[in-house]
């Protein structure tokens, strides 16, 4: 025994009979599906014994929450649960052909309020059970049909095809961002652009919009039915492709970039082919690429406008002027002087004409006096040793 509720018996008022006659109601209706467990849906009402309250136990095991304390997620879960486990007893009651028994269990399938719903379990092994069932309200045009409505919810997925909003092509790996009747959701198209989201209520409202479109220009609205046809468009997006080389056309390998784009600062180095790849860029992008250099300052900038149809960037590296180096200043002149040699006889006499050889610095030259016996050898470096010999 699973006693999932315990009431007052004073606080209840059953539609089909009193609380001493509900047990016997359940037993009846377990009967009825004597092959399934169609029945566990409803919880087994049991008077204890000092006869002042009843309890419900569950046929299945496990700890039980009620319908308000659950959390969104498994509230949507017990909803699920109900929906399916409701429309197999309908449909176990229909094969009866008997309208007696149809409307026994549609009398039966009535309840005060959602708290009176239970998910019992963990896991997927959870089931939802109802207690205070075959309830009718004292007040006239209290809500009535809580479960019935249920019947009604349907969930069905979603699939939408992702395209790029200026060719309408594909959209893959694209994130998107929703709102499933005012509830966010995120999801990621595949690599055909496809994105499915499940377990959405027939006719829910829904918005779709791109995640990198913080305007949400993008945004689309939709209502879920069954084999809709829906479509998002997204902000055309691609990888820019950059590929570095010098004046002359030559890939310029492990050379580091800086690139500014969307408020981000992102550094690569050129690979063997030259090329750095920023991925996922949005269209119009401005896109500035730069060298650090030695001061600080920005230098080799190039400006981009990405375009996702362009299918590659280049980036040429300026020359690189390389300073020839100062030649040194000449070496000054040497100085000189003339030299003037004069040729006289053994009595001192003036010899005109005479030949003189002299020999300086490996070179020899001949010298001829002049009428008055004199010769000039000239521009003879400072120093030199100068050897000379006359003859007649």
């Amino acid at each position: 025994m699973n006693i999932v509720s315990t009431k007052e018996i004073s606080d209840i008022r059953y539609l089909l009979g009193s609380s001493v006659t509900a047990p016997n109601m359940y037993r009846q209706i377990r009967a009825t599906f004597p092959d399934s467990n169609d029945y566990m849906i409803f919880a087994e009402p049991i008077v204890l014994e000092d006869g002042r309250k009843i309890a419900w136990s569950s046929s299945y095991p496990g700890g039980a929450v009620c319908y308000s304390r659950l959390s969104d997620e498994d509230k949507s879960e017990a909803q699920d649960i109900l929906s399916r486990d409701m429309n197999a007893l309908v449909n176990a009651v229909k094969k009866f052909n008997d309208n007696s028994i149809v409307d026994f269990m549609n009398n039966c399938m009535e309840i005060p309020t959602l708290d009176d719903v239970y998910l019992v379990g963990a896991g997927p092994d959870r089931h939802a059970v109802i207690t205070e069932w075959g309830f009718v309200p004292d007040t006239p045009g209290a809500e009535k049909g809580l479960l019935i409505k249920f019947l009604n919810i349907r969930k069905i997925p979603m699939k939408f095809n992702v395209v790029y909003n200026d060719d309408l092509t594909p959209a893959p790996f694209e994130d998107v961002l929703f709102e499933v009747d005012g509830k966010p959701m995120s999801a990621k198209s595949d690599a055909e652009g496809i994105i499915i989201l499940e377990k959405i209520k027939e006719n829910a409202f829904v918005k779709a919009w791109d995640a990198l479109d913080d305007e949400k220009t993008t945004m689309q609205t939709y209502n879920c039915y069954p084999d809709g046809k829906y479509t998002i468009k997204v902000i055309p997006k691609g990888d820019m492709k950059v590929q570095v080389v010098d004046q002359e056309g030559n890939v310029q390998s492990g050379v580091t970039f800086s690139f500014d784009y969307n408020g981000q600062t992102i550094q690569a180095v050129s690979n063997a082919e030259g090329f750095i790849t920023l991925e996922h860029i949005k269209n119009g992008t401005r896109v500035e690429a730069y060298q650090n250099g030695s001061t600080g300052t920005r230098e080799n900038v190039n400006v981009f406008i990405f375009d996702r149809k362009t299918p590659l960037y280049k980036i040429v590296l300026p020359v690189i002027k390389v300073e020839e180096p100062t030649p040194p200043p000449p070496p000054p002149p040497p100085q000189t002087h003339n030299m003037r040699f004069k040729v006289v006889d053994e009595k001192g006499n003036v010899v005109k004409s005479a030949e003189i050889t002299v020999k300086y610095d490996g070179k020899t030259e001949t010298l001829w006096t002049d009428a008055e016996g004199y010769a000039e050898l000239k521009d003879v470096p400072i120093g030199t040793v100068v050897e000379a010999k006359a003859k007649k």
